[in-house]
């Protein structure tokens, strides 16, 4: 059962975000709104710092211990932000990128890729291969962890998958929070979860596809990883929430990889919204998300000593 705190923002979303979303999507006008973040969204606790990195034509915020040598020496975790492929940045994301450091006990870095309609498919996959390559010259010796959320969720797996194309190091672990895996919308909950979702609609999710990919097919595996072959990747970690539009693209990707021989381990969380642990703070299920977010890297990456940078 939700949490009173999950019931109250779920219906603040219903009255705000849900009943915008009805009216079609607004590119600029969306960008307007999250563009500069409210200062509880933007905040740094103490014992933390956020920096901004431009490093071989890519653009990171890198959230780290203000004394790094309290975090470990051997992980080293890349976030893919969501906001549909059109919106959204590492600062609006930002208290989910500091709650992975604080709970992974690892320097984030947070990539600002390329947003459509101006950089349609490949650029935001094109970049985040790019970021893996360019984090494993900066940490050649540290395990990575990819992650993400929505259609960053979506963008992580891919990038795993890529890289095991590419015949680069693979990524230790994969974390998920209500990834957008099938551009073709096919999933059930699509349409089964249209009214309970407090964010989305069936059509806006179907819309927001459109502008990322352009005339790509929607069923096109780097842009919609539901359709690749998950041989060989990372464990992965998979979140979603019973009620949200995009439920199916988690079960369903957890399913099939584990068919496919991968570690999953998915939670399924009632009554909460789209990526609820970013609302952390005000979420005691956003909270528990976290800790078994600890829980799963200390079991899959256990410590490692003297480990370089």
């Amino acid at each position: 059962m939700a949490s009173w705190q999950s019931f109250l923002l779920c219906t603040m979303l219903r009255l705000t975000m849900k009943r915008a979303a009805r009216n079609g999507i607004d590119i600029a006008g969306t960008r307007a709104r999250v563009g500069t973040p409210r200062p509880r969204v933007l905040h740094v606790p103490a014992g933390w710092k956020v920096t901004p990195l431009v490093t071989q034509g890519l653009t990171f915020e890198t959230v780290d211990a203000i004394d790094g040598a309290t975090l470990r020496d051997d992980v080293v975790i890349l976030y893919l932000h969501g906001g549909g492929f059109f919106f959204g940045s590492p600062q609006t994301h930002r208290q989910l990128t500091l709650g992975m450091a604080d709970h992974c006990d690892a320097p984030v870095y947070a990539l600002d890729y390329r947003l459509a309609p101006e950089h349609r498919f490949p650029a935001a996959l094109d970049d985040a291969v790019h970021a893996v390559k360019v984090i494993a010259e900066m940490f050649p010796h540290r395990r990575l962890i990819l992650a993400g959320d929505s259609a960053g969720g979506g963008l992580a797996l891919s990038t795993a998958i890529e890289m095991r194309e590419q015949g680069l190091s693979p990524a230790a672990a994969v974390i998920l929070f209500s990834p957008w895996t099938d551009l073709a919308a096919t999933g059930p909950s699509i349409d089964t979860n249209a009214r309970r979702c407090a964010m989305f609609t069936s059509q806006g999710i179907r819309d927001a596809a459109g502008i990322y990919l352009g005339d790509t097919d929607p069923r096109d595996a780097r842009a919609s990883p539901h359709y690749a072959d998950f041989h060989n990747l990372p464990p992965l970690l998979i979140f979603a929430g019973s009620d949200e539009i995009l439920r199916d693209d988690a079960t369903r990707l957890a399913d099939r990889a584990r068919q496919q021989g991968v570690p999953v381990e998915l939670h399924v969380v009632a009554g909460v919204p789209h990526i609820w642990p970013i609302f952390s703070r005000i979420l005691p299920e956003g909270r528990v998300s976290l800790l078994q977010v600890r829980a799963f890297v200390r079991k899959i990456l256990p410590r490692q000593q003297s480990a370089a940078a």
